[in-house]
């Protein structure tokens, strides 16, 4: 990696350390201080969430989805005498399967979706990387997905928290959650956290908001709390689960 993107990596982890995690440890604290925690991180990357609840309680029990294979392969050896965290070299989605998955030049953009190249955000992105908007993926191959219904089944688990952080590939993760006929299954779920960006940075993603909406709230999932990272034009968006 180039000691450019090496810069703009460690100045975004500083400012995200100053201006979003202290928000969100504010909010999370006031139900969880010094709890039992269980939380499912859908996206893990380099442990960064799972690190943020281990401040939180430390009594945690962790089942992480990441698909990149590198990241997937460091997270077994950062986590290694954690036997609490369990790992997944998987993608989650709405269907089972194989998916494409493309590794950015940085990794925390990485995704299943495929890139919007006429996006303006795009490509001021590649400048500020020092890079051409077609070199900012720098790998692809297939990576096995499953769902999230399939992974809670048969699981007498209650889940404090489902962190989803998959860069566009939200709505499908939530598909895969809520792939019921029916409109009154109350989920064994308090909260959901979804990365949400307001940029066109992805293709066929632009009414992703509004569907997430209302794929929430038809299962029961209101917003709770709204927290701005201190860069970019993205948040994150706390559901509570009101059928509890």
């Amino acid at each position: 990696m180039s000691v450019r993107r090496k810069f703009i990596q460690f100045a975004i982890a500083v400012n995200e350390s100053i201006f979003f995690y202290p928000k969100l440890k504010k909010f999370y604290s006031l139900h969880f201080k010094n709890k039992p925690l269980t939380v499912i991180d859908v996206g893990v990357n380099k442990g960064q969430s799972i690190d943020f609840f281990l401040g939180i309680s430390k009594t945690l029990t962790v089942f992480g989805f990441e698909p990149n294979r590198k990241l997937y392969k460091k997270l077994l050896q950062k986590y290694t005498a954690s036997p609490e965290i369990k790992l997944f070299n998987k993608g989650i989605s709405n269907q089972k399967g194989m998916l494409t998955f493309h590794e950015n030049v940085m990794d925390e953009t990485s995704t299943f979706e495929e890139l919007n190249y006429d996006s303006e955000y795009l490509h001021k992105k590649a400048k500020v990387l020092g890079v051409k908007a077609e070199d900012i993926i720098v790998n692809s191959y297939e990576v096995e997905v499953t769902t999230l219904k399939d992974f809670l089944k048969n699981k007498n688990i209650f889940f404090d928290v489902v962190k989803i952080d998959v860069e566009g590939h939200e709505l499908s993760a939530l598909q895969g959650l809520f792939a019921y006929d029916k409109e009154d299954v109350s989920y064994p779920i308090q909260f959901i956290q979804l990365e949400s960006h307001n940029d066109n940075m992805y293709l066929n993603t632009q009414n992703n908001k509004a569907e997430i909406a209302a794929l929430l709230a038809k299962n029961g999932f209101a917003i709770e709390k709204e927290i701005k990272h201190g860069f970019g034009d993205f948040s994150e968006i706390i559901y509570k689960n009101t059928r509890l």
